[in-house]
């Protein structure tokens, strides 16, 4: 394979793994403009890390346990 063929695969790989981690992420209610980053730095090792994650939670911060209704 030529030196340019080899250049575009790993750019291609690099923007498949940005996009696959930043949809990953915001199914998982992670950054997506981070993960999108990591994917695109370190493409093999970002997607393998946030499919081994969990969702994040979002809590609602005013509901009141103690309120009758």
């Amino acid at each position: 394979m030529e030196e340019g063929g080899v250049i575009i695969f790993q750019l291609v790989l690099r923007i498949i793994g940005a996009v696959v981690c930043s949809n990953r992420a915001k199914d998982l209610n992670r950054s997506t403009s981070g993960w999108g980053f990591f994917g695109f730095v370190l493409p093999i090792i970002a997607m393998i890390w946030i499919y081994c994650l969990k969702p994040k939670m979002q809590w609602d911060n005013n509901v009141d346990i103690n309120k009758e209704s």
